[in-house]
């Protein structure tokens, strides 16, 4: 399964390419690619076609998604200018994709999901055949509604959406940080209880307007030893002359002497877009291809080094003795000097690094980063917010007792998302932190098998899974479907609407059908 799902819907059908399922039907995965039109219906509702993609997907196999047919830049260009609430760290995906698998953005304050006031779906209900039913908002937000099982989070297994409308809400503008820090010295959290003083990580989440953490966990219970890091990225909304003022109070710290290598020119626009990687030549690619082929060579151990010793198998062997021996610790450490550098008063930025931008190329933080220079899978658990210190405790005692290997070599992601009423929503009707483990593409192995001790770590918090990302199959040796649909109290009221909506299962292909326990009909 990939890290995200292509906005792909199954039908059945005699299409270009067909594949059977387990129910001896065929189905095609159909592409919505030329749906992309906008329709502004007042001055802040505007009906999105499905297969308009939220910004460019650079990827797009058609070649259709542009940055001009983008969502975010259109509505960032009206007149006045519009916005969504909040994005997700990355804008590829389609208005489709991000509704279907239920994505989020990172913020317990802010929610895509309040912007959406209706949604366009074609059916196949018994005796209609396909029609397009409309399902709207209700005034009185009735959290029973229909509304709340076919807005959101329906992996397209009611029916295609082919439109939604959204209720936008005046441009804005961010300004932010992002802070590098040893794990047991950081200042911007209480992680583990060291820093009283310090908001913990519970209420980081709910008061910082939008977040992003990634944690690099390795080796923290080594006394007197700074491995582990955490990557703290903040941000708060601002006008655009707020915007431009951060901007100016960032290249004024970073033209303060010593400056070396030159700071860059401040754009003429004002703004200081973030850098997730350091950019060489004025771009992120370099940086990404080194990070790319250093983690393959990391992932690929040590089969690449065989093959290109064949014939010396004594050395072969000597070589990898070494490296092997010296990873933990001394190679490791250096990778993380290199690529996740702490943050110093005479870096470049002059300490954390400082950025403003507009809402839609500043909230996605991760555009910058390729999927295909830079790979990688994911599962994303989402746990009641509250539980978040005894999460970040269980997760924590667990990383110390593990050994610094190549599957643990990389970091994981922590953010939040705010409750709403989408009855498979991953936060129905709670605030969550969200864990999101992360896996390098290139890697040997299958990222399930070393996905499964988390999803059995985490069981006790009775978490959620993002659909659109790595699902268990088993937790703690107990069905998976059996456990994910315990923790959703609207779970049987969907699937009765499902199979109302789609009873010739027209739309349930064998992946979902398994991930879901949906019986054959």
């Amino acid at each position: 399964m990939p890290s995200r799902l292509r906005p792909f819907i199954p039908l059945i059908g005699d299409l270009e390419t067909e594949k059977k399922s387990v129910t001896g039907k065929t189905y095609k995965y159909v592409m919505l690619s030329e749906m992309y039109a906008i329709q502004m219906l007042d001055a802040n509702t505007v009906k999105v076609q499905a297969g308009c993609h939220l910004g460019v997907d650079p990827f797009d196999p058609t070649g259709i998604s542009t940055v001009a047919n983008s969502l975010c830049y259109q509505l960032d260009n009206m007149t006045p200018p519009l916005a969504l609430p909040d994005l997700g760290g990355i804008t590829h995906q389609t208005i489709g994709g991000f509704l279907s698998t239920g994505s989020s953005g990172g913020s317990t304050q802010y929610s895509f999901e309040d912007a959406v006031i209706s949604v366009d779906v074609v059916a196949c209900q018994a005796g209609q055949g396909a029609a397009i039913t409309t399902f709207t908002r209700p005034d009185d937000n009735n959290p029973d509604d229909p509304f709340f099982a076919v807005g959101v989070a329906t992996m397209g297994l009611l029916g295609v959406i082919v439109s939604a409308t959204f209720r936008c809400i005046p441009q804005f503008y961010i300004a932010g940080s992002e802070t590098i820090e040893y794990a047991d010295k950081c200042t911007t959290i209480n992680l583990f209880g060291n820093s009283p003083t310090l908001p913990n990580m519970q209420t980081f989440l709910e008061e910082t307007e939008y977040t992003r953490l990634m944690w690099w966990p390795q080796q923290n219970n080594v006394p007197d030893t700074d491995l582990a890091r955490m990557v703290t990225w903040q941000a708060k909304r601002t006008d655009k002359a707020g915007a431009e003022a951060w901007a100016k109070h960032a290249f004024d710290l970073m033209n303060t002497p010593p400056t070396v290598p030159p700071p860059p020119t401040p754009p003429a626009d004002g703004l200081k877009p973030y850098e997730e990687v350091p950019y060489i030549f004025g771009s992120p690619i370099p940086a990404t291809i080194a990070a790319d082929i250093l983690y393959t060579a990391i992932g690929q151990w040590p089969d690449w080094l065989q093959k290109l010793l064949a014939d010396k198998p004594l050395e072969y062997q000597v070589i990898k003795a070494v490296v092997e021996a010296n990873y933990a610790p001394k190679i490791f450490p250096t990778i993380m000097d290199i690529f996740v550098t702490v943050d110093k008063a005479t870096n470049r930025n002059k300490g954390p690094q400082l950025f403003s931008d507009r809402w839609y190329t500043g909230l996605p933080m991760d555009n910058q980063m390729s999927d295909k220079l830079m790979p990688v899978w994911f599962t994303e658990l989402w746990i009641d917010i509250n539980q978040s210190e005894q999460v970040m405790d269980a997760l924590k005692a667990w990383y110390d007792a593990q050994p610094i290997t190549i599957d643990l070599s990389f970091s994981t992601e922590i953010y939040a998302a705010r409750q709403n009423d989408f009855w498979l929503s991953p936060s129905y009707q709670q605030d969550v932190i969200r864990i999101d483990v992360f896996w390098f593409g290139h890697n040997k192995g299958n990222p399930a098998d070393f996905y499964q001790a988390f999803w059995d770590l985490l069981a006790p918090f009775n978490y959620r899974p993002h659909w659109g990302k790595y699902i268990p199959d088993t937790v703690n040796a107990t069905s998976g479907v059996s456990y994910i649909s315990e923790q959703y109290s609207k779970w049987n009221d969907w699937m009765a609407l499902r199979d109302k909506m789609d009873p010739n299962q027209v739309f349930v292909n064998d992946y979902w059908r398994g991930k879901l326990g949906i019986p054959v009909a």
